[in-house]
C-alpha cells in the first residue's frame, strides 16, 4: 500500500513517521518550497522532550502528481483555505482509493466531495501536537486521539482506521464525523484563536483564568452556531472534554500561534470564520467576532 500526504507540515509529517514506522510506504504531494526541498532529503521527527531523533525518507516528495505513484489512501493536511489545491492528487487516487481529511475547520470534506465524489471521502478529527522546528523538522508535542468516519453515510471505511491504529493511532471509526469535527470547531475557536493572540502555548491558556473564561464563552457561541448545523454538542462534554485535551497536550503550541508567530497566511475562515457563517446577524456571537475581527485585521496587514 501507498499512502499520501497531501499537506506535509508538522501534523502531516508525524502521520508520515508513524505510517513508515508501521512498514507502510509513504509519498508527499507538497507544494514548492523549503518544506518540500528538505522533505526530498529527509524528515527528522524530534521526540517531544527533545531527548532523541529519528529519520525517515519519502518514496517521493513532489508538487507535481506525474512524480508520484498510484495511492490507495490520500491523508489531506493542507490548511483549510487550500484544500481546492490538492485537486491534482485526483490523478492517483486508485479506482477503489480514499481520502481522508482531518483539518481544522468546516467545509474541507464538502469541497474534496466536490473534486473527489462523495462516496470516496473519509472525514474526522485528530487532538495531536507538532510543532515545525524547521523545513522538515518536526517535535511530537502529544495526543492520544483521532474519530473518522465516511462523509456519505451507508459507506464502510473502517479499513482507513484500521491502517491508523496499525501505525500506533487511537483511531476510532465512526459512523458519522460531523458532530466531532464540530466538537473540534469549537476547541480551535476557543484555542487557536487565544493562542494566536496571546502568544501562550496550551499551558499558558490554562494557566490564565481571563483566558479560560473568554474561551468558554467562545464556546458556548460554537454551540449555537452546531446546533444550527444539526449538530447537538452538550456543553458539559466539550468543556470537559477540552480540559482533558488541553492539559494532555500542555507543551504544544497551537497551530494559529505557530502560524502567526511565521507571518503565514492564519485559518481565520475556517475556525472562527466557520462559526460565524452560522450568526444570523452582526450581533450574534461577539466573543467569536472579536477574535475573527483581529486576527483577520493581522493577516489583512501582511497581504493575506
Amino acid at each position: 500500500m501507498i499512502v499520501t500526504i497531501a499537506g506535509c507540515g508538522a501534523l502531516g509529517s508525524i502521520f508520515a513517521s508513524k505510517l513508515m514506522d508501521a512498514g507502510i510506504t509513504v509519498q508527499a504531494f507538497q507544494r514548492k518550497g523549503a518544506t518540500q526541498e528538505a522533505l526530498k532529503e529527509g524528515l527528522t521527527i524530534e521526540s517531544e522532550d527533545g531527548s532523541s531523533t529519528r529519520n525517515y525518507q519519502f518514496l517521493a516528495v513532489s508538487h507535481d502528481p506525474s512524480c508520484l505513484k498510484p495511492s490507495e489512501l490520500i491523508i489531506v493536511l493542507v490548511k483549510s483555505f487550500a484544500t481546492a489545491k490538492v485537486y491534482p492528487v485526483k490523478e492517483i487516487l486508485e479506482g477503489n482509493g480514499v481520502v481522508l481529511t482531518l483539518q481544522n475547520g468546516i467545509g474541507n470534506a464538502e469541497t474534496l466531495s466536490s473534486i473527489f465524489g462523495e462516496e470516496r471521502v473519509c472525514a474526522g478529527v485528530v487532538h495531536y501536537g507538532a510543532i515545525r522546528r524547521s523545513p522538515g523538522v518536526v517535535r511530537e508535542a502529544g495526543g492520544a486521539f483521532m474519530a473518522i468516519g465516511p462523509w456519505k453515510s451507508g459507506i464502510s471505511m473502517r479499513w482507513v482506521s484500521d491502517i491508523l491504529q496499525r501505525a500506533g493511532f487511537n483511531a476510532e471509526y465512526v459512523e458519522d464525523p460531523r458532530p466531532f469535527i464540530w466538537k473540534k470547531l469549537a476547541v480551535n475557536s476557543m484555542v487557536n484563536t487565544t493562542a494566536a493572540l496571546t502568544g501562550f502555548n496550551n499551558a499558558g491558556l490554562m494557566n490564565s483564568p481571563f483566558i479560560m473564561d473568554l474561551m468558554k464563552r467562545i464556546g458556548s457561541e460554537a454551540i449555537v452556531a452546531a446546533e444550527r448545523a444539526g449538530v447537538e454538542i452538550d456543553p458539559d462534554d466539550l468543556w470537559e472534554g477540552f480540559i482533558r485535551n488541553i492539559t494532555r497536550t500542555a507543551s504544544n503550541i497551537p497551530s494559529m500561534l505557530q502560524d502567526n508567530r511565521a507571518g503565514r497566511k492564519m485559518e481565520v475562515d475556517t475556525i472562527p470564520g466557520g462559526v460565524l457563517r452560522y450568526a444570523r446577524d452582526g450581533s450574534e456571537f461577539p466573543y467569536t467576532r472579536a477574535m475573527y475581527a483581529i486576527l483577520k485585521a493581522i493577516d489583512s496587514e501582511r497581504g493575506y
